[in-house]
Order: structure tokens, then C-alpha cells, then sequence
């Protein structure tokens, strides 16, 4: 939530007065925990949290990469309660995806016999657990014939994406049964698509699913 694209969207929120929820998972930035004690179920209990007792009303929901799962799963929960989605770099699926069908056989067999697992991508090395990938194996989207949620959605992914590739957007866009959904695809960016240029895209993004006179 002290990231740059969170400070930036707080920013926009403010200057435009709409109301806006920032949060960490547990595990994660400023809230307690170990990352590895905790699984996408946990996760997605803390985005129930904040969308019944913190908001009210219908609710734009913003996720980046893993928060981009997160939100589609808060979708389904919450149909009632969704406005729109915006994701940013979605990555739904990714514990199996991103994570177990690139282990070795090696390192398959060390993630059953221990329980985890030191697991490095391109920026970082953190520790993966058995149940973090079994947990993820319950909430699995992409290998449903379709995914019930019915709100506009708008996908945000770089072309450049060397984390989560962009053709996860385009997969969830064919999936998702709304007719609602754009993917709007930036060559320039990174992963985190923090620069000017996303950033300007994901504020026009959020300008268009607020309703008509919320923002100055």
C-alpha cells in the first residue's frame, strides 16, 4: 500500500474526492505476518474483510498481479457489491502457472518431502510452500470453462511482462462471461507498470468506471 501505483491512485482519489481503501495482506508490506504462513484462501479472506465491514455501496475493485486473482475471486464472492474490476498485470493461477509447472522434478520432490521451498524469480527470492500450491489448486480460474462475473472489467498487462505474460489477460478476457471487458495492452511498461505512462492509462481507466459526476 506504499508502493508507487497505490500512492499514485490515493493521490488521484484525493484530488478527484473519491473514496478509496488501501490495504496490505498479511504477510505482506505493513501488515503482520510471514508471507509463507498464509495461502490465497487467506488472502482472499482479508479482501472479504475489507469489502463488508469497509465499504458500502458498489465497489470498484483495483488488483495488480497476485491481486489481480484476488480481485476475480472477491467478484465471485461479492457480485452484488462490484461496480467494475480493474486489474493490472493479472495474475491469476500463478502458484501453478508461474510456480509449480516451473519446478524442476528435483525441486517437486523437495516442496513434498519439506513443505517448502526457496523459490527465485527475476527480482527475488522467497520461500513457496506446499500449501500455498495446494491452496491454489482450490481457487483455480483459468482451467474453468468460464468465469461467472457479469461487471464491466478492464485489463491493464504489458506487452514487455517478463513476470506474468500477457496472453494471461487475453485468456481471462475470453473466460470471464462478461461482454463488458477490455484489455488494453502497453508496450512500454514493466510488470509493476508503475511509469507515467501506465499510470496515466490506469487513471483515465478509473475516470471511466466511476460514475458519471464522482470526479472533478
Amino acid at each position: 500500500m506504499d508502493g508507487t501505483k497505490a500512492t499514485a491512485i490515493y493521490k488521484f482519489c484525493q484530488e478527484n474526492d473519491v473514496a478509496l481503501v488501501l490495504f496490505d495482506y498479511f504477510g505482506h508490506g505493513n501488515s503482520s505476518g510471514n508471507f509463507a504462513d498464509y495461502t490465497i484462501s487467506d488472502w482472499q479472506k482479508n479482501c472479504a474483510k475489507v469489502i463488508s465491514e469497509l465499504t458500502s455501496g458498489k465497489q470498484i475493485v483495483i488488483g495488480s498481479s497476485m491481486g489481480g486473482w484476488l480481485m476475480l475471486l472477491t467478484a465471485l464472492q461479492f457480485p452484488e457489491k462490484i461496480a467494475a474490476l480493474i486489474g493490472i498485470s493479472s495474475a491469476p493461477d500463478f502458484t501453478e502457472d508461474l510456480i509449480f509447472k516451473q519446478l524442476s522434478g528435483k525441486q517437486k520432490e523437495e516442496l513434498d518431502s519439506k513443505g517448502a521451498i526457496d523459490f527465485t524469480s527475476e527480482h527475488c527470492t522467497y520461500k513457496i510452500t506446499k500449501n500455498l500450491i495446494e491452496d491454489g489448486r482450490k481457487n483455480l480460474l483459468l482451467n474453468r470453462e468460464a468465469i461467472d462475473i457479469n461487471c464491466p472489467v478492464r485489463l491493464l498487462h504489458s506487452i514487455n511482462d517478463k513476470d506474468v505474460p500477457y496472453q494471461t489477460s487475453l485468456n481471462l478476457a475470453e473466460k470471464i462471461k462478461s461482454t463488458d471487458v477490455e484489455v488494453h495492452l502497453i508496450k512500454s511498461a514493466e510488470h509493476n507498470m508503475s511509469d507515467n505512462h501506465s499510470l496515466e492509462v490506469l487513471f483515465k481507466t478509473i475516470r471511466e468506471c466511476l460514475p458519471a459526476k464522482t470526479y472533478r
